[in-house]
């Protein structure tokens, strides 16, 4: 039954988190990256405060907030508002444990053959992709949120790994909130229009993704759930074309099979290790 929960809740973390993403370029067809940001990150918070019951305060937990949630966020709104297709983004975005390894291995810890194997592939797929867009400015936004992340990562896993993640997760939406708001005025835009598809977002990607993530992650242990969540990307093209109408190229597609390809592999070497 526990496993059973598990993949219930890994499939809704690939619902919703796909979905956010043409939600997100919707949403900015309305409001800057940063408004979007603010609104994700008050709503989501508020709901995470209600269902975690409290929340952990501290400097470690605002570097991590800052890290994983307000530099993150703002970077993945830049780039989705920059993308000629947000599920590219989404692609480029879940490279975030190539990072990781290449990270670990700047700090000489031991790679094994399968992580330096999807590595490369990863790369490649993420040098092709980029390409396959003319360098757009947006892809190689995601790249540098994609680092941010795996930087984040690092961090949480050295500082923060006991700590009451539901609870963590409330505080950083909420402090992170108030990290975005100098950067409201740069480029500020809103309309009352696009609020629907930000409250959306909000509810979704930073609320339920995040119920539904940890519910997998305690079910079925972080590797698998980390695993599994690869399939996001996949999600976000599916809905991409349903709401947006948006179709990939060739080398988009030859490029995400390549990088996620990659990221997988790296996984299934993190999984041997452990094992």
């Amino acid at each position: 039954m526990s496993s059973l929960k598990g993949y219930l809740s890994i499939l809704g973390v690939v619902v919703v988190w796909g979905l956010s993403f043409p939600l997100s370029k919707l949403a900015l067809y309305f409001m800057s990256p940063f408004v979007l940001t603010f609104i994700r990150f008050l709503v989501g918070g508020v709901v995470l405060l209600a269902y975690a019951r409290g929340m952990v305060i501290g400097v470690k937990e605002a570097i991590n907030a800052i890290l994983n949630m307000g530099l993150f966020v703002i970077l993945l709104n830049i780039a989705i508002n920059l993308s000629t297709n947000p599920a590219l983004t989404s692609v480029l975005i879940y490279t975030q444990p190539i990072f990781v390894i290449v990270l670990l291995r700047l700090m000489h810890e031991r790679l094994s053959l399968l992580q330096i194997a999807g590595t490369v592939i990863a790369f490649a797929g993420i040098f092709i992709s980029v390409d396959s867009t003319s360098f757009s400015v947006g892809s190689l936004v995601a790249v540098v949120g994609a680092i941010i992340w795996a930087i984040g990562t690092i961090y949480f896993r050295r500082n923060l790994m006991r700590t009451d993640v539901i609870k963590l997760n409330a505080f950083g939406s909420l402090f992170s909130t108030v990290f975005v708001v100098p950067f409201l005025p740069a480029s500020y835009s809103f309309s009352l229009n696009g609020l629907p598809y930000a409250l959306l977002v909000a509810l979704l990607a930073q609320a339920l993704g995040f119920i539904f993530w940890f519910t997998a992650v305690k079910s079925l242990g972080p590797l698998n759930s980390s695993t599994l969540a690869i399939m996001v990307p996949v999600s976000a093209y599916l809905f991409s074309f349903v709401i947006l109408d948006d179709v990939p190229t060739p080398m988009e597609v030859l490029g995400s099979v390549l990088a996620l390809g990659g990221v997988l592999l790296s996984q299934l070497g993190v999984n041997r290790e452990v094992k």
